[in-house]
């Protein structure tokens, strides 16, 4: 591999691979060296290596599989939201993008509803809540840690639904009878990976997170659930 002999050590191994992205030398999914077989190519301690492997990672050009190695990532999902807030099913962003989208559930259970909720829905303090927990992916591959709260009186349809590869949003509506459309709230931060989101997302601890907090409303503006998700920031983009 050519390498800029003017950069840090960091650099000249973070040009070379992503310029081997680029070129098509590793394709999607290909795994890289480890970081001791590298180490040893370029003649460097593996603490420059792995800096360089993160900085990787947390562009996007890699991604770290647990117990497997390193492998070239996958194009990112790229989600464009208008200004008027219009919401999509995950299923159609990965139709979109030319992936597959998948769902594996985690959980489904009754829980009681937060002073937040139940202004959000018009609920009394001693409402009930359908929680749904639920990992997304595209491709097979790992994106959101995916949590909604929809009213029990409306939703409960949810906790005998089929759950499993399917889009949340058309199960939503078949259970309630309303599909959400809109957000009336939309919160988007930046969180680290706790440690058991990393073992669920298939990343590192203190990896970088997109953390969601959005409310949805159907055509009508009547309030339907109302979404905690957490994306991947090496694997999805937001476009405002």
């Amino acid at each position: 591999m050519a390498t800029n002999k003017t950069a840090p050590l960091y650099q000249q191994i973070y040009d070379d691979i992503k310029a081997a992205i680029d070129d098509g030398s590793y394709q999607p999914d290909a795994k890289i060296p480890s970081e001791a077989e590298l180490s040893e190519e370029y003649g460097v301690s593996r603490i420059t290596v792995r800096r360089a492997i993160e900085d990787l990672c947390s562009d996007g050009y890699l991604t770290k599989m647990q117990g497997r190695g390193t492998f070239v990532g996958r194009p990112h999902l790229m989600r464009r939201l208008a200004q008027t807030k219009a919401s999509r099913a995950f299923s159609e962003i990965c139709a979109e993008a030319g992936m597959e989208p998948g769902a594996h559930l985690l959980e489904r259970q009754i829980v009681p509803s937060r002073p937040h909720e139940q202004e959000f829905f018009g609920l009394g303090p001693d409402a009930l809540l359908v929680y749904v927990h639920r990992v997304r992916t595209a491709d097979g591959l790992a994106v959101c840690d995916e949590n909604m709260f929809v009213p029990y009186e409306s939703g409960r349809g949810l906790l005998s639904a089929q759950l499993e590869d399917t889009s949340l949003f058309d199960a939503i509506e078949h259970a309630t009878g309303r599909r959400p459309t809109s957000a009336r709230d939309w919160i988007i931060t930046a969180v680290k990976a706790s440690t058991e989101q990393a073992s669920l997302l298939g990343i590192s601890t203190g990896d970088a997170l997109l953390r969601s907090y959005v409310s949805f409303v159907d055509d009508q503006g009547c309030p339907v659930c109302m979404g905690r998700h957490f994306f991947v920031g090496s694997r999805y983009e937001l476009s405002m």
